[in-house]
């Protein structure tokens, strides 16, 4: 007992001389939920020998040398660490808000905290005062309840929010809207939220039916014109914004027609239909009504179509159209893309405007034209008739190789500037051989590099033209093949690559690795490109080589040689390692093949590694003998054993065990 208390003496007096002056505490939460716990920090943490914690005037803790207390009403809820100063309390209620406190005299501290203990939001719930209303009639009350506390409201038409204004008003602190004088546009849905800082809640849906209208109402004619040709259908229809929908009665000229909907259809009209038709709408609801009209005309039918006058169309001649009108007209006029027609130097009208003429065709002259026939109420537009402008053959091109080697089949292609379409005709040193835009020759020889001429003809201008193509034919390039002087090459010995060419070229190129060839001290090209020396060949000349030979119909390139500089064996190295065996390594392109030999008469064993036996006398000599599979070079070394079992001294003591194992056994048989 008496070490247990000496150690806290002296911490106390520590403690008084020390004394922390300001310190900051700090609740796990705040706010915290109803039925939580929270624990309160020291912040610095200092040491306290004898203190208090306090909720508002109540001693939730009292501590001092020795014991500990907890105050009234708060047992079980409380628990204390004297050693961390940490305060936790349990199972949080609303009452437990407020300020909590750590006093102590010695040394002197005095800290507060302010907590929070609220309830979670739950329960939200809506309702209106009504929900059937009339427009600017009405008005409508929303109570929006719920539990939790504290809480706020926020107020939700669909995803908007509402804000207060002349004809909205919130009360009691928010949980309540009023809308007075309702619009259609109050419909909803209405929702409540409600928030506190650690939960919200949401309210369910509140629609609201509101009687309106009509208003907006709209009469609308298909289709839309001043007049209508006798036989034509008109659909009158008429709508209007309204709730309930809006009833909605016909009248012709302000005679009911006892025909009541949206829709009015007049088929296989007359002329004597023609006047004034009224729709009247009205809401059984709001008890309101509105009317809109429309004036229908009919009469009888004017028709027009446009027929060519005269010979085809031909650039640079004259052409005319003709209106052919039927029914009684009151003028004419022409369109062309839509656009009216007047006269200028080029177009003029004749016959009451009836004929239409162009002189000196253009190619801008191309289009739809139209003849528009017009009375007092009507117009009548042709069906389009398209003028195409016919032209050619202007600037025939023949395309194609002006190069082809021997034994090819070249094509041609000609080309011009026609309308309608050119035919086209091939013809080699005078003689037609083909007809078509498109000519393929015959496989070519060295006699045919003669002249190709093209003829275009175009059937409705009557007019040819004519293109010459020179082709000329050389002798190709059949082949490129790359030969090295050596099947096997060898590092630091001459290399000689040859790139021999079937055909006529131009040039010679060497790549390495897809990249032009570099000359250096070691590596030289002929004069005339076809050979490539190494002198001597090095490792580093390893890589894909070919020689590309071009002419002026195009490159031709060899396949590819991979070359790789063949060498060794060479540094042959023998180790020791556990197990116990001998390892033996050589540096060889391509890798060597090993094999061993005991003191110079017996192989036993190939591969690099060899395993050798326990006890292996000393002195034993293992030979490794690599070769190069390729080059047959050979190269060799020997390792001699210097002591026993020195690789593999886990195994040396295995044995020795064993025969201490045998001794015991002997010597317990004897007694």
């Amino acid at each position: 007992m008496e070490q247990r208390f000496i150690p806290r003496f002296i911490f106390i007096l520590i403690t008084y001389i020390t004394g922390v002056s300001t310190v900051t505490l700090v609740p796990s939460g705040n706010p915290v939920r109803v039925g939580e716990n929270v624990t309160f920090s020291v912040n610095p943490l200092i040491a306290i020998v004898a203190g208090t914690w306090q909720f508002e005037n109540n001693i939730l803790v009292f501590w001092y040398p020795g014991d500990i207390m907890v105050g009234n009403g708060y047992e079980g809820r409380v628990s204390f660490n004297q050693t961390s100063l940490q305060l936790s309390l349990h199972s949080l209620q609303t009452n437990d808000s407020g300020v909590y406190i750590l006093q102590s005299v010695k040394p002197s501290v005095q800290a507060q905290v302010s907590l929070s203990v609220q309830e979670p939001i739950t329960n939200v719930s809506l309702t209106a005062s009504q929900t059937d209303l009339v427009e600017f009639n009405d008005s409508v009350s929303f109570n929006c309840t719920s539990r939790g506390t504290p809480i706020t409201f926020s107020w939700y038409n669909g995803s908007s929010q509402v804000s207060t204004g002349v004809n909205v008003q919130l009360s009691n602190s928010g949980q309540v809207l009023t809308i007075s004088s309702v619009t259609r546009y109050d419909r909803g849905p209405f929702t409540c939220v409600v928030t506190n800082s650690f939960s919200n809640g949401t309210s369910q849906d509140v629609y609201l039916n509101i009687s309106y209208g009509p208003s907006n109402l709209t009469m609308t004619v298909q289709p839309e014109q001043l007049g209508y040709i006798s036989g034509s259908n008109i659909t009158l229809s008429c709508s209007a914004d309204s709730n309930p929908t809006a009833l909605i009665q016909w009248s012709y000229n302000n005679i009911s027609l006892n025909q009541t909907g949206p829709t009015l259809r007049l088929t296989n009209t007359f002329q004597n239909q023609s006047g004034g038709y009224t729709c009247t709408a009205h809401n059984t609801a709001t008890l309101r009504s509105s009317t809109a009209s429309k004036t229908i005309q009919v009469i009888d039918p004017v028709s027009a179509k446009v027929v060519p006058v005269g010979d085809a169309p031909v650039f640079n001649s004259s052409f005319s159209l003709s209106c052919e009108v039927t029914g009684p007209v009151d003028s004419v006029y022409w369109m062309k893309d839509g656009v009216i027609l007047f006269s200028n130097n080029k177009t003029s009208f004749s016959n009451q405007n009836k004929t239409l003429s162009i002189s000196q065709l253009a190619l801008s002259d191309d289009g739809n034209y139209q003849c528009v026939a017009t009375n007092i109420v009507s117009n009548m537009t042709s069906v389009t008739y398209h003028l195409t402008v016919n032209y050619g053959p202007w600037n025939v091109t023949i395309s194609g190789p002006a190069i082809a080697q021997t034994g090819d089949r070249v094509r041609l292609n000609c080309s011009a500037l026609s309308q309608p379409p050119s035919d086209y005709s091939w013809y080699y040193n005078g003689t037609k051989v083909a007809e078509g835009a498109v000519y393929e020759t015959a496989s070519l020889t060295l006699n045919r590099s003669e002249e190709y001429v093209c003829t275009a003809h175009n059937n409705i201008t009557g007019i040819n033209s004519s293109a010459t193509w020179n082709l000329t034919v050389i002798v190709g390039i059949s082949s490129v093949v790359l030969t090295p002087s050596m099947s096997i090459p060898l590092a630091s010995k001459p290399l000689q690559l040859f790139c021999n060419v079937t055909g006529s070229y131009d040039s010679i190129v060497w790549l390495k690795d897809n990249r032009t060839l570099s000359s250096s001290s070691a590596i030289s090209v002929s004069a005339d490109n076809t050979t490539v020396n190494f002198q001597p060949l090095q490792t580093s000349d390893d890589g894909e080589y070919q020689c590309v030979a071009t002419n002026v119909v195009g490159k031709h390139a060899s396949e590819m040689y991979n070359l790789t500089a063949n060498y060794g064996p060479m540094d042959l190295k023998i180790t020791e390692e556990k197990g116990p065996q001998l390892t033996c390594t050589a540096t060889s392109q391509p890798a060597c093949v090993y094999h061993w030999i005991l003191n110079s008469n017996t192989n036993v064993g190939d591969g690099p590694t060899l395993s050798i036996p326990l006890l292996t006398p000393v002195g034993s000599n293992y030979t490794c003998v690599a070769r190069n599979p390729l080059t047959n070079v050979t190269l060799s070394g020997t390792y001699t054993i210097s002591e026993y079992n020195a690789a593999s001294p886990l195994q040396s003591s295995v044995l020795q065990m064993a025969f201490l194992v045998l001794v015991l056994t002997a010597l317990t048989q004897c007694l």
